[in-house]
């Protein structure tokens, strides 16, 4: 029977573990973004002082696991010089996860971009409970905002040109909920009952003959993959881009202001309120 390892966390850098004697330090990112200088880092930190090994977490942290107690402040001084920090942990926003967005050929939205934007504003700040922002760039999220305490999901209302269009059916075969037929003219007709405003079609449009009339994003609140996991609840369906990072910090004013002790987690908090209630404070 293998010992049971003794775990401790810094309470004042709760990104730091102290396991039978090494540490585990938990490594912040944006959208799961590191650069080649950064990797170099990582890989330096973990092969002179810790095991060799790197994890990368389904919330696009990075663990270094199994530091050397000597070299903790080294390696955390190290990772300053490339911009980057401990974090993630304890009672704040926590590490701020994004797809790939428009970098992917499916996708319409800069979700990158709009983690920046928020981490730079909200990142790491100290809140009544943890508090986790998930984005997805359209609306087969990938990465799960619905689980998470705050959710961004993409959206994007499609437009067809009929004079550009050549007829070529490349967006209904791309469209995944059947959406899209050809009619007699070879054109395409949207059945927006079935569509999901995914983006799928304009981006796939070979000759951009269909566009986005409506771009924004929904809004989930009070999600949390634990077990059983909790679906988020729908605060907004459309949310125009430019005011989305106003209203997560909206969101997370209010629930700074509002919380009470117990409630580490929005889920608790938005039961509590109602969501109802949340739309009426929040969106009037």
């Amino acid at each position: 029977v293998m010992a049971k390892e003794k775990t401790t966390v810094d309470k004042n850098r709760p990104y730091l573990t102290k396991r039978d004697g090494t540490y585990e330090i938990k490594v912040r990112t944006c959208g799961g973004m590191l650069d080649t200088f950064q990797l170099d880092t990582l890989k330096d930190i973990a092969t002179d002082w810790g095991c060799g090994e790197v994890h990368l977490t389904h919330r696009q942290e990075v663990l270094l696991p199994e530091i050397k107690e000597q070299y903790i402040e080294d390696a955390l001084g190290k990772l300053e010089k490339v911009g980057l920090k401990g974090g993630s942990a304890g009672l704040r926003v926590r590490n701020i996860v994004a797809c790939t967005g428009g970098r992917y050929k499916n996708c319409v939205h800069d979700t990158i971009g709009i983690a920046i934007e928020l981490d730079k504003k909200y990142g790491e700040m100290p809140l009544p409970g943890a508090v986790k922002i998930n984005i997805a760039g359209c609306a087969f999220p990938c990465t799960r905002p619905q689980f998470d305490d705050i959710g961004i999901i993409g959206r994007a209302k499609p437009k067809v040109d009929l004079e550009r269009c050549d007829g070529c059916g490349k967006c209904a075969e791309m469209c995944l909920m059947k959406a899209i037929t050809m009619n007699e003219y070879k054109k395409p007709e949207i059945n927006f009952g079935k569509c999901k405003k995914c983006g799928r079609c304009i981006q796939n449009c070979p000759i951009s003959a269909i566009s986005a009339e409506e771009k924004g994003f929904t809004i989930l609140v009070g999600g949390r993959g634990s077990w059983p996991a909790f679906t988020g609840e729908i605060l907004d369906d459309m949310v125009k881009t430019e005011d989305l990072v106003p209203m997560i910090g909206k969101i997370i004013d209010y629930y700074k202001k509002n919380a009470l002790p117990e409630e580490k987690r929005l889920r608790p908090f938005v039961k509590r309120i109602g969501i109802e209630k949340l739309k009426e404070e929040l969106l009037t």
